[in-house]
């Protein structure tokens, strides 16, 4: 039977590296200011804590790439440089005959 509420004991900083449902993430990066061992395998607490953040945000700023390299850590209150901004292409209408089409599929009927 499940412990009640009030009989539970709180885990004080969460599971740790021993914990089986821990996962653990390669760092391929050449920064070595962040105090990081190239191809060792760290925590996202562990990685987030060398930029300032928390896991669950370090967790949003890889999202789901196997491994983290230099581009996932910029320090906390700063922004990711506009080059490395996620790219779109917005394809347009280019000739005259496509604007009038969407011209016309555009009007309430």
């Amino acid at each position: 039977m499940a412990k009640r509420g009030y009989e539970r004991n709180e885990t004080p900083m969460g599971a740790g590296r021993d914990h089986p449902n821990t996962r653990l993430i390669r760092w391929v990066g050449d920064r070595t200011d962040l105090g990081l061992v190239k191809n060792e395998t760290y925590t996202w607490a562990e990685l987030g804590a060398a930029v300032g953040i928390v896991a669950s945000s370090m967790r949003g700023r890889v999202r789901g790439e196997p491994e983290v390299c230099d581009r996932h850590m910029w320090p906390n209150g700063t922004r990711k440089p506009k080059e490395e901004w996620g790219v779109t292409t917005i394809v347009r209408c280019e000739s005259k005959a496509d604007k009038i089409s969407q011209k016309y599929l555009r009007m309430k009927l």
